[in-house]
């Protein structure tokens, strides 16, 4: 593999396993091969998958989301207590740009399939890290962006990423992390980055029953001994589990319906306060509780009102009640031209946990 600099991988204390389904654990379930070169030759990374349960599985099949990525595993049983492999391959010859390639994974011993990815950025030449990872901290070491994202995770389950941090440096410098929030892990530290280098730092955000939707976390990074003035951000959104659930739980639960799901104010002015509302309604055959709304900067305020004067309760509709979300927001700080702004409602919705209304528009 060509990197443009290269790549620590730290080693694993023992082995630090993750949960992938169920009497499944994987060593990771998505793997950064960082910054590499076009045609530079194919990338390979070898997921180890180990059988927790007690009765032997088998890896029925792989199949990847495209062409350019192709997957070999292993064929024979896993007894419990064994591990087997599955190696994906990037051909790395499509282009210089950034890719995410997923693999869903079908075992014997689960009715849905799994997913792993592969990630990484190619060039069509090499570049120094500090053209690339452009925010520092502490001075030493480099990232590409300050918010990481997490991805989502469901209600009593977790979710693992990475990000990586380059040494900007001549000498060795020591990374650790103190101020950890409760509900995130980070895998593999204390660790030593050798000069101009960068290494992946693995992390798993664990679901919490107290937080939903859209949440953001703060590392902070302790630098040869040094807290850094500046932290790194991860965020993630956590829903409902809906893996529990048999097929006719999610047909009998609430069900969430907007009549209308996006709003075009055309082209405005900035510094305007502008308002509109879209109505929903739960056509379901259980209650629809909604746990939080997230709202986009710009979205100064919001309101949801149910159509039923009875209601008890505004965050909860019975079947066949609506509501009414009313959206205040301001023009001031939105970009210049096309813009738009996203209002997420977290529900116990089964086929819709996640429900979406946008506003778009243009500032003159």
């Amino acid at each position: 593999m060509t990197t443009l600099f290269a790549l620590l991988c730290a080693p694993l204390p023992g082995r630090a396993w993750e949960h992938l389904c169920k009497g499944v654990s994987v060593d990771r379930t998505v793997y950064d091969f960082g910054d590499i070169v076009l045609n530079s030759g194919p990338v390979s990374y070898a997921f180890t998958l180990r059988n927790d349960g007690k009765k032997p599985i088998l890896i029925d099949r792989v199949t990847t989301s495209c062409g350019c990525t192709t997957a070999q595993w292993t064929t024979g049983t896993i007894q419990p207590g064994q591990t087997g492999n599955i190696t994906i391959t990037y051909k790395n010859d499509e282009g210089a740009f950034p890719f995410d390639k997923s693999a869903s994974v079908f075992l014997s011993c689960s009715e849905r399939s799994c997913v792993l990815r592969v990630r990484g950025v190619c060039h069509d030449k090499p570049i120094v890290p500090e053209e690339i990872y452009t925010h520092v901290l502490g001075d030493k070491l480099g990232i590409k962006n300050e918010e990481v994202n997490g991805g989502v995770l469901e209600q009593e389950g977790q979710r693992s990423e990475c990000f990586l941090l380059a040494n900007l440096t001549d000498k060795p410098v020591t990374l650790d992390f103190s101020d950890t929030p409760k509900p995130v892990k980070v895998r593999n530290i204390p660790l030593t980055i050798p000069a101009r280098q960068t290494v992946r730092v693995d992390f798993t955000v664990n679901s919490d029953p107290q937080l939903w939707g859209k949440n953001v976390y703060r590392l902070t990074p302790v630098i040869d001994g040094r807290k850094a003035e500046q932290n790194i951000r991860i965020r993630a959104v956590t829903q409902m589990n809906t893996t529990r659930l048999t097929p006719e739980e999610k047909r009998n639960g609430p069900r969430i319906a907007f009549k209308q799901s996006t709003y075009a104010f055309g082209k405005t002015k900035p510094g305007k306060t502008l308002e509109t509302r879209f109505s929903f309604s739960n056509t379901g055959k259980a209650p629809l509780e909604i746990y939080k709304v997230d709202a986009d900067e710009g979205i100064v305020a919001y309101e949801i009102k149910p159509d039923t004067k009875s209601a008890a309760d505004k965050t909860i509709l019975q079947p066949g009640e609506s509501a009414t979300l009313t959206v205040r927001f301001n023009t001031s700080n939105l970009p210049k031209g096309e813009t738009l702004l996203q209002l997420r409602l977290v529900t116990n919705s089964p086929l819709r946990p996640l429900a979406d209304v946008f506003i778009s528009g243009w500032i003159e």
